[in-house]
């Protein structure tokens, strides 16, 4: 990972952070059928998702491998609503989205991104983290699995 570096989003990097949006969406339409168009669905995704992080204590960071931008990861603090999660377990790190660039899988940039997170929720005293992955998604869950992430929790669906 000597390579890569992992900083702060700057807004010049919006664009770069929509063409992300565009190729997480582009592995997600070939594994799940309800996915939209990149191109309806790219830039108010991302749109939608600063805002989140705006609203909820969070950050984008942006990974440069060999001084190119290959990567992006996003996240925010949520918190579990009700009685049933003990009090210093509520709040939560939550990763909305991480995306590479395919040249630069491999490379230990998704692994810097993740420590990223990671590194910035400790800092806010969290006791976990959270992130959704699509069910087919197998390189994302054995990645994830790598890094010592387990599944939580389930949902299921049925189609009507």
């Amino acid at each position: 990972m000597a390579d890569v570096d992992v900083r702060a989003a700057l807004p010049e990097d919006h664009a770069f952070l929509a063409a992300c949006m565009g190729g997480l969406q582009e592995a997600e339409i070939e594994i799940e059928a309800n996915r939209n168009s990149i191109d309806a669905s790219a830039e108010p995704h991302l749109n939608w998702v600063l805002d989140q992080v705006a609203a909820k204590e969070g950050a984008v960071f942006v990974a440069e491998y060999q001084g190119q931008r290959v990567g992006c990861l996003m996240c925010t603090v949520d918190e579990d609503n009700g009685e049933y999660v003990k009090p210093k377990h509520r709040r939560y790190g939550y990763v909305n989205d991480v995306y590479v660039g395919q040249k630069a899988r491999g490379t230990g940039v998704a692994d810097a991104l993740m420590q990223a997170a990671e590194d910035f929720f400790r800092d806010k005293d969290l006791t976990n983290i959270r992130l959704g992955v699509l069910s087919e998604n197998k390189r994302a869950r054995s990645f994830y699995e790598r890094l010592g992430w387990h599944s939580y929790e389930q949902v299921y669906r049925k189609q009507l």
